[in-house]
Formats: C-alpha cells, structure tokens, sequence
C-alpha cells in the first residue's frame, strides 16, 4: 500500500492550523466588549463568548455555557438584586445571627430569620455578586457520598450534602418541560456541598442536614434530637396537629352559628373554616411554605 506523504503532511497541518486556531483565536465578549481567548472565556449556547472576568457576575451553581447572551443578560440583573438582598438582610445581623455550618471553604448559612440561605464553595467566594436561596425552593436533601478507591484507608474520597430546588431547569441544565409549582428557582436545580474529603464519615454535612431535617419539620438523625422528639414529635408532626385543632375549632364556630340561626355568621364561619381547611392542607404537603412570608418580607424590604 502505497501513501501519499505530501497529502497526509498538508493535511496534519490543516489540523493544527484549526487546532491552535481554535485556542489562540480573539472574540469579542459580548458583555463588556474585550476580547477574549479560548482559555480565558467560555463560547455561549447562541455563539457568543464571555470573558472570565463577566462570568463571575454569574451564578456559581449554573453552566453559562449552555445559556444564551439574552438569559445570561436577565441573568445578571438577578444576581444585582441578590446582591442587594444580601447586604440589606444579611450583612446587618453579623455572624451572631446566622447559623454557619462550614468546614474546609464549603458549608451552608442558614439565615433563619428571613428564611433562606448561602451556599459555600470555593467557586462561589470568587463570584462578584452574594446569592441567596429561599426555604420554600428546597424540594429535597440528601446526602451523598464518593467510595474511595486510594490506599489512604479512608472509606471515601469526598462526603457531602446535595440540596435539590424547585426550579424551571433541570440539574442538568436543560429547561424542565414540566416545571413544579409553588416558589421555583429561575436556573438553580441543584447545590451540590461538599463538605468533607477523603473521610470516614460526613460529620459537618450531618449538622446541616439536621438544621434541614428541622427546617423541615423531618425527625431529628442525632441521638439527642430523637429524644426530644419521641415526647414532643417532629416539628410537622406539630404542625400538622396544630392546623388540624384549628380546623376542628373553625368546624364548631360554623355549627354553633347554624343553631344560633345567624345567617352572616354562618357565612364567615364557612369562609373561616375552608382557610383553615386550606392551611392544614398546605401544612401537610409542604412544611417548608411557613417560610413563604418570612422570605417575601425580606425581598420587599431590599428590593423595595
């Protein structure tokens, strides 16, 4: 068999012609104007590139390259008003009202009082802008766990918390063709924390996830917290014994207004006892909602 040395050389250097081409070429961001490399930019779903420094007005929990400039435009002014929220919020209450749970540059802020909370990564302490993440988009935690494969004789090579949103994307990144309903994330579906490596056990990612498990109204997995809760129950067991003695009472204001023959009380009887119908409901299917107006507060006070 014979071969063509001159074709296979050209066409070797056609090759790396493209190669180097595609690493060495300039593009314009089409943010800020600069140019920008392959190496220090990124190519957008649509063509067009943004440039390092413009990607870290972004989310640290997306991948802009699977979006376009048009959402990643939409995009930044949502992260401005994160950023917002946080410093009217957040940054007043200091570390005393706050509940940090982090451990080597990852962990969770849970801010109880305005009912939501920061993710800590390290890619997230380069990011420009602060993001916060309400109560009432959690949909789901979990822990998860990496098997170790070294010869360090630990039982795994990273431990860690996965916290799943309700969102309009999935946690691959693609737009979920049927959303959830209630409060959904614009773009974040999962927050993956990792808060331990090369590890026997998830400790730290253990106390965030009871703060959740608590949040939530889940039974307690420490030893302590399961005590307590086999006098008291779990925080939803309580509630939901709450909304259903609301109800009942409600159910005896419209019985007592029929034998008193009053027909306007009857009327805000029912009315009173198909809102607490509706809470007990509510209170059943989603713990996490109680937080709705606590976090609602909190966005009308920065966002004004």
């Amino acid at each position: 068999m014979e071969y063509n040395l001159t074709s296979v050389s050209l066409n070797y250097k056609e090759l790396m012609k493209g190669v180097c081409y595609g690493l060495f070429s300039k593009n314009t961001c089409a943010f800020c104007g600069k140019e920008v490399s392959f190496i220090k930019g990124k190519k957008l779903n649509d063509g067009n590139h943004i440039c390092s420094e413009c990607e870290k007005n972004c989310s640290a929990y997306i991948d802009v390259s699977r979006y376009t400039k048009d959402f990643l435009t939409e995009h930044m002014e949502y992260m401005q008003k994160q950023d917002k929220l946080y410093k009217s919020e957040v940054e007043p209450l200091g570390k005393g009202g706050v509940n940090r749970i982090i451990n080597a540059y990852n962990g969770i802020i849970f801010i109880d009082s305005i009912g939501m909370f920061e993710a800590i990564t390290p890619k997230y302490s380069k990011k420009n802008q602060k993001e916060l993440f309400r109560y009432d988009q959690i949909k789901e935690f979990a822990y998860y766990q990496v098997k170790n494969n070294s010869d360090s004789g630990k039982k795994y090579s990273e431990a860690g918390l996965d916290i799943f949103l309700k969102s309009k994307y999935t946690a691959d990144g693609f737009k979920d063709p049927l959303p959830p309903s209630g409060k959904v994330h614009p773009y974040v579906a999962l927050i993956r924390i990792s808060f331990e490596k090369d590890t026997d056990n998830a400790l730290a990612a253990g106390r965030a996830k009871d703060h959740l498990n608590e949040l939530f109204g889940r039974p307690s997995e420490t030893f302590g917290g399961s005590i307590k809760e086999a006098f008291t129950g779990t925080g939803q067991e309580r509630a939901d014994m709450k909304a259903q003695a609301e109800t009942v009472k409600a159910l005896g204001g419209l019985a007592k207004s029929f034998l008193q023959k009053d027909s306007a009380a009857v009327g805000q009887a029912q009315e009173n006892l198909k809102m607490k119908t509706q809470d007990a409901v509510s209170t059943a299917l989603d713990y996490g909602s109680k937080y709705t107006e606590t976090a609602d507060a909190a966005e009308r006070r920065a966002w004004q």
